[in-house]
């Protein structure tokens, strides 16, 4: 078989298919490998695999294990493999040992089985919007939020701090029919009454000491639009009455103005409280509630999800392999266990500040037991082992935090994701 005939079979292969020598330098790298990974057969080969083709079975490598192996064996292994632009592909791969005519192991071949068919929401639309999990909880947000997104409801999200309330309202847009209008956030806790009016509905130049130039209004802003209010219990119930017309008659005025003006906008509202526990205690107009509750989606706490921890940590490492320009696989099964062991009272965003930790520490390609924080550390790595004792670790948690601050709370708020008067409060009980 001539050469042309040979590559033009190679590449026929509907499979990605690539080789490397004992020495793990690729040798061999099929169209349809380019295809799947983005990189181009000059870009590989002549390189080392781990190099350009990451995986999180690096740390353990199949071609090495294919090698090894004294048998014309067939390994099948199922992994994550990073593209050229950093983004996961799961995948199935099977290695076999290469043999020259004497028998003498001379390389591996891989062959590569796209595998995302079988993953439509893990690897799909959502995960590129940096929802991740295949959970059943996970799968029924999913679903929730693909009915949701094309129609014009006003949508409530409630959850805990730090479980992606403000990632499902980014995806309610960026799936709906406003996806190429503007998106805007606003986190109702950090401001006053005053001041989140003149946010919110604008002002006129000198309608208060210090108004000294005209100021168009979130809601102006977002006409056409989605307007993402978050921590929208903090609002006071004078307030609230101002934000009930608006979601009515879609109008408002600017502070000190008497002229209406009107903007077509969706409206997402966050929260971490119990709106209608709220409602009952008369801390929250039950009117404006039955406004917000027409489509309620609740984001389950991590502890829920437990099996999603191994594809959230996977997602940000490949997200800090790029911001750190570093070259981590995978986290070893002994940090995994600890993880799944502990209650995450900070939810994902606790996760996610837990492996950019380790990242820091971490000089090798895989984040184990010593690279997570002290407070993890300590824990006995066996499931269950938190039980009961969720809020003892948040306490601990929070005074990391601030620790690693340096003291200011402004800051150790932001960083947990809450606002700096439910930091104060936890702080007081």
């Amino acid at each position: 078989m001539d050469q042309f005939s040979y590559e033009l079979m190679f590449n026929s292969i509907p499979e990605g298919i690539f080789a490397v020598d004992t020495d793990l330098t690729v040798t061999l790298f099929n169209e349809t490998a380019a295809r799947l990974t983005g990189w181009q057969p000059q870009e590989v080969i002549g390189k080392k695999c781990y190099l350009v083709l990451k995986s999180s079975q690096c740390g353990n490598c199949p071609m090495k294990e294919a090698m090894n192996q004294a048998a014309n064996c067939h390994l099948s292994h199922q992994v994550l493999i990073l593209t050229k632009d950093e983004k996961p592909l799961p995948v199935s791969i099977s290695t076999m040992p290469l043999k020259d005519k004497d028998g003498a192991v001379i390389g591996a071949v891989e062959i590569i089985y796209d595998q995302r068919r079988f993953y439509p929401t893990f690897f799909g639309k959502f995960h590129e919007l940096g929802l991740v999990g295949s959970s059943e909880k996970m799968q029924e947000v999913f679903q929730l939020i693909e009915v949701v997104a094309e129609t014009e409801s006003n949508i409530l999200i409630l959850g805990k701090t730090g479980t992606g309330k403000e990632l499902v309202a980014n995806a309610v847009h960026k799936l709906g029919r406003r996806r190429n209008k503007p998106f805007i956030k606003v986190n109702c806790s950090a401001l006053s009454d005053n001041i989140l009016e003149s946010e919110l509905f604008g002002h006129e130049r000198g309608a208060f000491t210090g108004a000294v130039n005209k100021r168009i209004g979130r809601f102006e802003k977002a006409d056409g639009g989605t307007i993402f209010l978050d921590e929208i219990a903090e609002i006071s119930t004078r307030f609230q009455a101002k934000l009930l017309r608006v979601i009515q008659e879609g109008e408002f005025e600017r502070v000190g103005s008497s002229q209406t003006l009107k903007a077509d906008v969706r409206i997402i509202v966050a929260t971490n409280k119990d709106l209608s526990g709220l409602v009952k205690q008369n801390l929250f107009r039950d009117d404006l509630f039955y406004r917000l509750n027409v489509f309620p989606i609740y984001l389950p706490d991590l502890k829920e999800r437990k099996s999603d921890l191994k594809a959230l940590t996977e997602y940000m490492i490949s997200q800090f392999n790029a911001s750190f320009q570093k070259q981590i696989m995978t986290i070893s099964e002994e940090a995994l266990g600890i993880l799944r062991s502990y209650n995450f009272p900070g939810n994902v965003r606790e996760l996610r500040n837990i492996i950019e930790h380790a990242f820091i520490k971490c000089r090798g390609n895989t984040i184990g037991k010593q690279h997570l924080p002290d407070y993890l550390q300590e824990l006995d790595n066996e499931a269950g082992a938190l039980a009961g004792i969720t809020h003892s670790r948040e306490k601990d948690y929070i005074c990391q935090v601030i620790e690693q601050c340096l003291g200011n709370k402004s800051q150790a708020a932001k960083i947990l994701g809450i606002s700096r008067k439910t930091l104060y409060n936890k702080l007081r009980e």
